[in-house]
C-alpha cells in the first residue's frame, strides 16, 4: 500500500485538506516526508495548471483521485437536486474533473456532489433515480477516457443516502459500470460502521482508494479509531492501492503530515 496526502489550491471553507495553497508545496513536503502521492480536490479543474502539476509529479509522486466535493459545497451543485438543470450542471462539473483525470493518471471522487435525497418518499425515489442516472452519465463519459470513478459514502450528518459501506456496495450494482469503485473514508466509516474490519472485508475487492482518517478528523495517531484493523483488513483483501489523508492540517500542515506517515508506515510494516 502507497500513501499520501491531500492538498487544495482553494479556499475550501470547510473540506478537511491536509495542504492548502499551491500543489507545488504540497508535492514537494510528500517528497520530503516520503509519501507516494497527492491527492487533489479542487472546485474546478481550471483552478491548477496542468501542466505545473505534471511537472512537480516529476519527483516520483502521482495523483491518485481528484475531489469532487467543493463544487457541491461552494457551488451547490449535486446529482440529487430537484432541478435538472442543475444535475447537469453537477454532471458537467464532473465531466471536466474526468478531462483533467484522464490527462493526470488519476481517478475522479464522488462525494458531497451525490447530493441529499430527503425525507418523503416519492421524492426520494425520484432523486436516488435521478442521481444514479447522473453518476451513470459520469461512468461512461469516464470509461471512454479509461478514468476510474471512486464513489464515497459519507456519514449521516453529511449525507442521507448512501451512509454505510453495504449501502454503497448495493448503489454500485444499481449504477451497473465496472469502473465504478468504493472510496472507503475511516471517519465516516467509524461513525456508521458496526465493524470497520468486517466492512472492508466486505468490500473486498471492490475497493479502489481509501482515506486513512482518525476519529477526530486528525492524522493517523491523533484520535482512537483502530486503525491497525482496518490496514490488516485491507491486506488481507489483497488491497495494495493508496492510504490518504483527507485531515485537518492539526497542530499544523507539516507535523500532521509527518506524524500520519510515521503511524501509516508502522502500521504497513506490521502486515
Amino acid at each position: 500500500m502507497k500513501l499520501a496526502i491531500t492538498s487544495t489550491p482553494s479556499q475550501a471553507r470547510f473540506a478537511p485538506i491536509l495542504h492548502r495553497g499551491d500543489p507545488a508545496e504540497a508535492f514537494a513536503l510528500a517528497a520530503e516526508i516520503g509519501y507516494e502521492g497527492v491527492e487533489l480536490h479542487l472546485r474546478r479543474p481550471s483552478d491548477i495548471n496542468a501542466a505545473a502539476v505534471k511537472s512537480a509529479a516529476r519527483t516520483g509522486l502521482s495523483v491518485p483521485t481528484l475531489g469532487t466535493g467543493m463544487a457541491a459545497g461552494e457551488d451547490g451543485l449535486t446529482f440529487a437536486d430537484d432541478n435538472a438543470d442543475v444535475r447537469q450542471q453537477a454532471v458537467n462539473r464532473i465531466k471536466e474533473h474526468i478531462a483533467l483525470a484522464a490527462e493526470l493518471g488519476s481517478a475522479v471522487t464522488i462525494g458531497l456532489i451525490w447530493g441529499r435525497l430527503g425525507r418523503a418518499p416519492v421524492q426520494r425515489a425520484s432523486r436516488l433515480a435521478a442521481a444514479t442516472d447522473c453518476l451513470r452519465a459520469c461512468c461512461q463519459a469516464a470509461a471512454m477516457q479509461g478514468v476510474t470513478v471512486l464513489f464515497e459514502p459519507l456519514n449521516r450528518y453529511e449525507s442521507d443516502y448512501p451512509n454505510t459501506v453495504d449501502d454503497a456496495l448495493a448503489l454500485i450494482d444499481t449504477a451497473g459500470a465496472t469502473n465504478l469503485k468504493l472510496l472507503l473514508d475511516t471517519f465516516h466509516m467509524n461513525i456508521e460502521e458496526e465493524s470497520l474490519a468486517s466492512s472492508v472485508r466486505r468490500a473486498g475487492a471492490r475497493v479502489g482508494h481509501v482515506h486513512l482518517v482518525d476519529s477526530n478528523r486528525q492524522a493517523p495517531g491523533h484520535g482512537h479509531t483502530d486503525l491497525k484493523s482496518v490496514v490488516h483488513a485491507l491486506a488481507r483483501t489483497g488491497y495494495s492501492g493508496y492510504l490518504s489523508f483527507e485531515v485537518l492540517p492539526l497542530p499544523s500542515t507539516s507535523e500532521a503530515a509527518r506524524d500520519g506517515y510515521e503511524v501509516a508506515r508502522k502500521l504497513l510494516a506490521d502486515v
